[in-house]
């Protein structure tokens, strides 16, 4: 399955993605370095 970085916006396959769980949902990044600007300001990125 294709998911979508919330931070840098790259599409990327599920299974190559690092996750965060915010408020029951899990968000998918390409790095570690987008999961930790997402979770300094999850609010920020959401809704993407």
């Amino acid at each position: 399955m294709r998911v979508l970085d919330p931070v840098c916006g790259i599409e990327l396959d599920d299974d190559l993605a690092v996750t965060a769980e915010y408020e029951g949902k899990v968000y998918h990044f390409c790095c570690d370095g987008c999961k930790k600007i997402f979770l300094k300001n999850p609010k920020k990125y959401r809704s993407r």
